[in-house]
């Protein structure tokens, strides 16, 4: 199981380190166009399009599970916080297999939707870039986030589950 975590993390953190290429990217990428735009009067062809449909999508999808073992997912505990704690403990367990249930149906439905985009032929308007491809980081971001709600699904009754973490945990 160890090696298991092991692996999980390092997959995640390349996931990561991905997403933050990809922001460093489009903040490069975004300045020199600017630049380029105001200051020669030419923009850099295809610059919005490459950011819109690459860069935006790879920054906030595969950066999914990283923000969940951070804990800086919207959460709000007015009530449960009011509950006993056999009632906290219940509606902790019922988030969390809905949220996994929510997970799942995105990352099937995202997955359908990359397959579909593959298949076709559709590329950007400046540029000769395939748009499918970007679908499939979706899909992918979903997958790492579910697999690590699954991995934290025991830790839910201890009340160490990263979903109602009060403080950010060590990654």
């Amino acid at each position: 199981m160890q090696a298991l975590g092991t692996i999980l993390r390092r997959c995640e953190l390349v996931l990561v380190y991905a997403a933050v290429v990809a922001c460093a990217a489009m903040m490069l990428l975004t300045s020199a166009d600017a630049l380029a735009r105001y200051l020669l009067n030419s923009p850099i062809l295809g610059a919005y399009e490459v950011t819109e449909k690459y860069l935006i999508v790879m920054a906030i999808f595969l950066g999914l599970s990283y923000a969940y073992r951070g804990g800086v997912f919207i959460r709000v505990t007015l009530l449960v916080d009011r509950l006993p704690p056999r009632g906290k403990l219940l509606a902790d367990h019922f988030a969390h297999a809905l949220s996994i249930g929510y997970c799942l149906i995105f990352m099937f439905a995202t997955g359908q939707q990359a397959v579909r985009a593959l298949s076709d032929d559709t590329t950007m308007s400046v540029l000769p870039v395939l748009i499918g491809p970007a679908y499939c980081f979706v899909p992918l971001g979903f997958l790492a986030l579910t697999i690590l709600m699954l991995i934290d699904l025991p830790r839910v009754r201890r009340g160490e589950a990263m979903l109602f973490a009060h403080e950010v945990p060590e990654s």
